[in-house]
């Protein structure tokens, strides 16, 4: 039996932002991968019911309710979800290397690191994204030194407007924004 982080691996790369062509489906004899009586959920497609999912050579090509065409592997999917990639607009996976993989072997997609660095270090976390197998963007945290224990801008000399806008010009492609946490136990009262 195949778990949940098995399961979204092994379909949702193909799967992510694709729309499917019905006329597509009938001109396809052999499949790569048939993902088999899952409860497929496409809000664009307004679609929320039991099919199969045929992909062929990284597409998906067919979603019918029963295929019945070969394909080199099949999964079973009664039992579980199917959906197109995930988006997670508040990670911090561009703190570790190997954070975008673990993201993406939850079925996402595409991701937003929420501002765990500041100025000083953003290069780090911008290196991380780049090298994502993923789409993702960045927050900039307006504390040049980015998340901290004690508190990003628990002394507001730490928020350095000056030292954000000169890193967010040279990272434009990247940063998406500016991340400012601001409860008492970061910012004080």
């Amino acid at each position: 039996m195949m778990n949940r982080r098995q399961f979204f691996c092994a379909t949702t790369g193909a799967a992510a932002f694709v729309r499917i062509p019905g006329a597509l489906a009938a001109t396809t004899g052999k499949y790569d991968l048939i993902v088999q009586g899952g409860r497929v959920i496409d809000p664009s497609r307004k679609l929320d019911a039991i099919r199969d999912v045929a992909i062929a050579d990284g597409r998906i090509v067919a979603i019918e309710a029963n295929i019945k065409a070969a394909a080199a592997e099949t999964i079973d999917a009664r039992g579980k979800l199917v959906v197109p990639g995930l988006i997670d607009i508040h990670t911090h996976a561009a703190r570790v290397k190997d954070g975008p993989a673990l993201c993406l072997a939850d079925g996402v997609t595409g991701w937003i690191d929420a501002g765990s660095q500041g100025a000083d270090r953003i290069g780090e976390t911008i290196a991380v994204a780049k090298s994502a197998p993923q789409q993702c963007r960045v927050l900039i945290n307006i504390g040049r030194a980015g998340i901290l224990p004690e508190g990003d801008t628990m002394d507001l000399n730490r928020a350095d407007v000056a030292a954000a806008r000169e890193a967010i010009g040279r990272n434009r492609d990247m940063i998406g924004g500016v991340k400012a946490r601001l409860s008492r136990d970061v910012a004080g009262p």
